[in-house]
């Protein structure tokens, strides 16, 4: 558990200085190459165990994610596109709400390269409403 948790810290150390916009693409294979221990036995260690950090407490689960290509073919957390979709919508025209087209299209002004099913199913999985839903009436 140590092992795991020091490598997760050392490959994830942006992060928790600066926070969830600088998580890095992180799978427990690379863990299991770092700690030179099976995938299967990372995660069993990481399974419903939590890590308290300067921006709360997460599953550590939270710190292995996929990456999402970026223009410069460099990659990005898909927590860290999570999080900028969350900032795009909260930041919206509540009277004229994004589509998920539209957002992907932001995104992609800011090089990150995403599906508009992308966006539906980040945006479905933090739990916030369709653009139709969001609109607000005065």
């Amino acid at each position: 558990m140590i092992r795991v948790m020091h490598a997760i810290v050392t490959e994830q150390m942006e992060w928790f200085e600066r926070g969830v916009e600088h998580l890095r693409p992180l799978t427990m294979e690379d863990i299991a190459t770092i700690v030179e221990m099976n995938v299967a036995t990372i995660s069993r260690v990481s399974s419903d165990k939590y890590v308290q950090t300067p921006h709360g407490l997460f599953e550590l689960k939270f710190f292995f994610n996929s990456s999402i290509r970026t223009g410069d073919g460099e990659g990005i957390a898909s927590e860290s596109v999570k999080e900028k979709i969350m900032q795009i919508i909260k930041n919206e025209d509540v009277k004229n709400p994004l589509s998920d087209q539209k957002i992907a299209e932001m995104l992609s002004d800011s090089s990150i390269q995403i599906a508009r099913r992308t966006v539906t199913k980040y945006r479905e999985a933090l739990r916030i409403l369709s653009s139709t839903r969001r609109r607000q009436i005065s």
